[in-house]
């Protein structure tokens, strides 16, 4: 605390805003920033989509939103480059993407069509992605 003062009033949340809109009826289980930048960041969301949202300059925005999920997106992973996303849905597929362009690059599916929880690259080579099943 700062003075006469409590620690929420210590905090000036000017600015806030509201990127998310556009999963107005479903969770939004993770947003991550990009590697390294501080201005480009994605969020997924159980609706199946993965929003890509850059901050600044000018207002915040929605650059993109990734589509070709058929169930929730419970989580996501930026490469070490950001030229590529990977996500894991309940679908029971991982799918690779191309933020820039919102293209998928590869659809894997589960062999047993068991739900997707969560996802990783490994941080030494990007061509290799961890996945947990449900």
């Amino acid at each position: 605390m700062a003075g006469d003062t409590t620690l929420s009033e210590n905090y000036a949340f000017a600015g806030v805003y509201h990127v998310f809109d556009q999963h107005v009826d479903s969770a939004v289980p993770k947003v991550q920033f990009a590697h390294d930048d501080r201005h480009l960041l994605a969020c997924c969301s159980l609706d199946g989509t993965i929003s890509v949202c850059r901050l600044a300059p000018g207002p915040p925005a929605v650059l993109r939103v990734l589509r070709g999920h058929e169930g929730g997106v419970a989580d996501f992973a930026w490469s070490l480059s950001n030229d590529v996303l990977v996500s894991a849905s309940l679908d029971g597929t991982l799918r690779l993407w191309a933020p820039n362009d919102g293209r998928c690059i590869r659809k894997v599916p589960d062999p047993d069509g068991a739900a997707l929880l969560c996802c990783a690259f490994q941080p030494l080579n990007n061509n290799l992605t961890v996945v947990s099943v449900a």
